[in-house]
């Protein structure tokens, strides 16, 4: 997964010295992307300065600490990964939005696992890093909100928040990473068994008696 695009453009700015800053800026940022996809989970300035072609002394004058350039990475990375105003058709059925969101999320998660196994590393030495897998563990939750946002809707108020947790867990990140990592499931035999576990707790969780409006 190659990051592209960065939020600052500096393409019309007339300052020649603007501009050769931020684009070594960036080069540094995708050069620790690139690393992070190739499977470096920490990797080194040295590297990252040799591999973005520029000298060491450069790199800390962008960013002092390396925990500031792993987290300029993290955040583009979910930044360009996870878009949190994707729009959602809330007239398909629920067995068939389960499935999508499982197919949808199946493709991202794999393609972030390895953004994610470096985030779990780092997170100690970058505290930026560790915010931002809070930040994205909320985002994710938020979304799951919107998939099934008809049926959470119509749940008695008591009810919703015990069963809106159940789906984060259900569709959550660690989901998939157990899947792949510890039970050694391809990448298709893992989304199988994602969609099968995923839709059941879908149906558990709207058709529990109890749950006054839920849907059928």
């Amino acid at each position: 997964m190659k990051i592209v695009g960065f939020p600052v453009d500096v393409s019309h700015s007339q300052d020649s010295r603007i501009v050769r800053g931020e684009r070594i800026r960036q080069s540094l940022i995708q050069t620790t992307l690139d690393l992070i996809q190739a499977g470096d989970v920490e990797p080194s300035s040295g590297v990252i300065a040799a591999i973005a072609g520029i000298p060491g002394s450069t790199l800390f004058q962008h960013f002092p600490n390396l925990a500031d350039l792993y987290e300029a990475a993290f955040d583009l990375s979910v930044s360009r990964a996870f878009d949190p105003d994707r729009p959602v058709d809330r007239a398909v059925p629920l067995s068939r939005r389960a499935a999508l969101l499982v197919s949808d999320r199946a493709q991202t998660f794999e393609q972030w696992l390895p953004v994610w196994h470096f985030a779990e590393r780092v997170r100690s030495v970058a505290p930026a890093v560790s915010l931002g897998i809070a930040h994205l563990r909320r985002l994710l939750r938020e979304r799951v909100a919107v998939w099934f946002a008809v049926e959470l809707d119509a749940l008695e108020p008591r009810a919703r928040e015990p069963v809106l947790d159940s789906l984060d867990v259900a569709f959550g990140f660690e989901r998939w990473m157990n899947m792949r990592d510890r039970l050694r499931l391809s990448p298709m035999n893992a989304s199988r068994t994602w969609r099968f576990e995923a839709e059941s707790t879908v149906q558990r969780a709207f058709t529990e008696p109890g749950h006054s409006g839920a849907a059928a």
